[in-house]
């Protein structure tokens, strides 16, 4: 017996190696000088090699077709496919200078490698040349360049809040899905990574419910850092700009055992004095010592730690560590000006009784493993996540005047909340890139979250001796199955069909008590409710190719965000749960090529209808809650286009108009009738209004230009102009952000090693409300964006 398995052993290994055939090519320039460290990298695979000094290079690949990415510093990306046969072969792969090609992308949203050309859905793709050109440090800089998305500013830069097409966060629950190397961030507070050593930055436009899930309602925001391989390779960065800006960042890769064991590190440290000047004029119960103290000061650590482990072949894990430390003791975070008026008027003061801090720790933990076979690939994904969050002496509710905030943990005041800690898990098995006919996706999402959401856990210091407390915690877990099926038909055409089945069981532990002078007054003690929910999310699709540089498609897909148990113990009679959104994307598309490459134009146009959505309602004497409120719906147009006319220089645009209303949107609302002297509920119909936070239009237009100046050094002039349309930051439509412009430069010097760059954002010193009240029937709080920033960066490759 043993020896019959030896034999089948050696007989499947043996048809494995002859399978198993050796590519060889050599990579050049037009010119026909071999391209030096040029990356080759097989996709959807682990396989991957480097061009060496004469521009060749060998890999080993089993028979069928594969799709080659090819890419250097200086040179345009190129993607090829080619197929394997019975023998060894030899190709030969010129690039072409990026002054005179646009990259081939390549993306992941559909969890495969594909050029995002070939793909049915709107994807914005930004690789680490365009961040550094838009000089993008974060998710809030996209505005504008991605059409009809914008960000909402709440004074502090780990959370803002985006809104793409009018879809937007109206609950705990982010409306915008963002993952960082697979790992989701489930949470608002989890938010606001540093964009720093990233490959790319994906934005998947419109619902992806089926292979993302909940609360990818208005989209889905991939952000993937690079990983190490064989390659060894250093960066090192710094920047210093005006406000006392400073920005620094350093990291390695390096193969520990060729094509086996890699490992890379990352760092950066930035700090950035506040913009404004504090006053306590008008306000109540000001302390001594906050007039005149500048707010907004800001502090972050980042890190970022690979290790990738090839044991063979068929195998590759990787495990990924990342934190960040955001800190401040003159806090913006959740402050704001009490009116709109007052705050054009003085756009770089704040009016404060006294001036907070605030620390919010992030760690994510993930490992993936893949295993490949003949034919399909099996991957399994665990990540961990822990969200701490601190402040202290918050003066920001105007319901409150006088009263201050501050977290609250075991009886101590302005310490860590306890942590909010996610546990996820994904298996998947995938197709490999082989069939030309029929490709697929398929798999399960688990996740369990213990969540002490911020504003529920809470100490609000009424005086010296009187503290009210919010103590909730959420118990939250879910579990999801999911397939998606791409199938080739009638050589130009390619259907997709997919489906993904949602439940989430959702608790909430209420616990609520007034602490006077050490004494404790339960109000609400340990009252735990629940509630389950279910979604059940397809998507269908149609491509086709016109012809090998154009790619037409029509889509629906239906995206979800979660529902869920308000915060506060309601009076009975009013529903303490609220029912999930949901939202039915219908979309066309037309992807093309032009001129060898020289012009890429991509439009988009899509109707949402968005369904029950979540909002706060009156129920009488000031009881609010969240409740299903109405619908709302969404259509537009978006256009993106890239062009080098004539070598060196670069033309790029985007294009975003949207058209939004609510419908069947009724507001109950408590309002004091001077003439009865009473509190009266009243009704306040918001339908037909247009979507607060979604501007009429977007407009992005850049162009640059390179030229040689000397030895190997180009230098690079840029400038941009971004267009927000008017837009209403509350439902009522009654806070108007007025159409605002920024005009931004940049002058660049580099020899590819090197790189020296001189930046102005916002030229004009264009004053524009960065953040407005949502619903104005509480105030009108607001905020103003920054001034003018300028500065300069030094990049070095090493």
């Amino acid at each position: 017996m043993n020896k019959i398995i030896t034999v089948a052993l050696w007989v499947g290994l043996s048809a494995q190696l002859c399978l198993a055939q050796t590519v060889s090519g050599t990579i050049t320039s037009p010119e026909k000088q071999p391209i030096t460290d040029a990356n080759i990298v097989v996709l959807n695979s682990i396989k991957g090699t480097v061009s060496n000094q004469d521009g060749t290079f060998n890999l080993q690949l089993n028979n069928g077709k594969h799709t080659l990415q090819i890419s250097e510093i200086g040179y345009a990306t190129k993607v090829i496919e080619i197929v394997v046969a019975d023998s060894n072969q030899n190709i030969t792969i010129i690039l072409k200078p990026a002054t005179t090609q646009i990259d081939e992308v390549v993306v992941s949203s559909l969890k495969r490698e594909q050029k995002l050309q070939d793909i049915p859905i709107a994807v914005t793709s930004l690789n680490t040349t365009r961040l550094q050109q838009t000089r993008s440090w974060n998710v809030d800089e996209l505005t504008g360049i991605i059409p009809n998305s914008s960000a909402t500013q709440l004074g502090v830069g780990f959370q803002g809040l985006q809104s793409i097409s009018g879809i937007q966060l109206f609950s705990e629950n982010p409306a915008i899905a963002t993952y960082i190397d697979g790992v989701n961030s489930l949470d608002i507070a989890a938010g606001g990574i540093q964009f720093m050593d990233v490959e790319r930055v994906e934005v998947l436009r419109g619902p992806q419910g089926t292979l993302y899930g909940r609360n990818a309602l208005g989209g889905v925001i991939n952000i993937i850092t690079k990983k190490p391989s064989n390659k060894q390779s250093g960066f090192f960065e710094s920047s210093l700009v005006n406000l006392g800006l400073k920005r620094h960042g350093l990291g390695f890769k390096t193969p520990l055992i060729e094509n086996k064991l890699y490992f890379g590190i990352a760092a950066q440290y930035q700090y950035r004095d506040g913009f404004l000047t504090n006053s306590t004029e008008g306000t109540a119960d000001p302390i001594q010592g906050q007039n005149s103290r500048r707010v907004g000061d800001e502090s972050s650590i980042y890190g970022n730690l690979f290790l990738k482990w090839l044991p063979n072949d068929q195998w590759d894990a990787t495990l990924n560590l990342k934190t960040q430390i955001d800190q401040s003791d003159a806090s913006a975070f959740f402050v704001s000006v009490q009116d709109d008026q007052v705050a054009l008027e003085n756009p770089d003061n704040i009016f404060l009784g006294r001036v907070g801090e605030h620390q919010r720790n992030l760690f994510n933990a993930s490992a993936s493993v893949n295993y490949r076979a003949n034919g399909f690939k099996l991957s399994s994904i665990s990540a961990y996540q822990r969200v701490g969050l601190r402040f202290n002496d918050l003066d920001f509710l105007p319901q409150f005047p006088g009263q201050v905030f501050a977290s609250y943990n075991d009886g101590q005041v302005g310490v860590m909340n306890k942590p909010q800690e996610v546990f996820s898990q994904e298996f998947r098995i995938s197709s490999e890139d082989k069939n030309e006919t029929l490709n697929y996706t398929a798999g399960t999402f688990y996740f369990n979250q213990t969540n002490y959401e911020p504003s529920t856990n809470t100490a609000r210091i009424v005086d010296e001796s009187t503290l009210d407390v919010f103590s909730q915690i959420g118990k939250n877990e879910g579990i999801a199955v999911f397939g998606e099926v791409n199938y080739a038909f009638a050589k130009a055409f390619t259907a997709t069909a997919g489906l993904r089945y949602e439940y989430e069981n959702r608790k909430l532990i209420f616990n609520r008590f007034e602490s006077v002078d050490g004494i404790i007054n339960f109000i609400d003690n340990r009252t735990e409710l629940s509630g389950n929910y279910y979604a059940l999310l397809p998507k269908f699709a149609i491509g086709y190719a016109i012809s090998d540089n154009q790619n037409a498609y029509a889509s629906y897909t239906r995206g979800f965000r979660a529902g869920g148990i308000n915060g506060n113990l309601l009076p009975e009679g009013v529903s303490q749960t609220f029912d999930p959104e949901y939202s039915n994307n219908f979309e066309i598309g037309y992807k093309s090529n032009w001129f060898n490459n020289k012009l890429q134009v991509n439009v988009a146009a899509f109707h949402i209808d968005w369904r029950d959505l979540q909002f706060f309602n009156s129920f009488g004497n000031f009881v609010f809650a969240r409740t299903n409120v109405g619908d709302a719906s969404s259509t537009g147009i978006e256009l993106e286009t890239i062009a080098i006319p004539i070598k060196g220089l670069q033309i790029e645009a985007s294009l975003g108009i949207n058209d939004t209303e609510y419908k069947d949107f009724v507001l109950s609302r408590d309002v004091f009738n001077e003439t009865t002297g009473m509190v009266e509920t009243v009704l306040d119909d918001v339908s037909g209004n247009t979507l607060s936070n979604a501007p009429e239009h977007t407009v992005f237009l850049a162009g640059q230009y390179q030229f040689p100046v000397f030895k190997d050094y180009k230098l690079t002039v840029r400038g941009e102009f971004r267009n927000i349309g008017d837009a209403f930051s509350d439902i009522q439509n009654d806070l108007e952000i007025e159409s605002y412009s920024l005009l931004n430069t940049l002058v660049t010097l580099s020899n590819g090693k090197y790189t020296l760059s001189a930046w102005v954002r916002n030229i004009a010193d264009e004053r524009y409300i960065a953040f407005g009240a949502p619903d104005t029937s509480f105030g009108r709080s607001t905020r103003i964006a920054e001034p003018r920033t300028f500065g300069a960066t030094l990049n070095i490759k090493f």
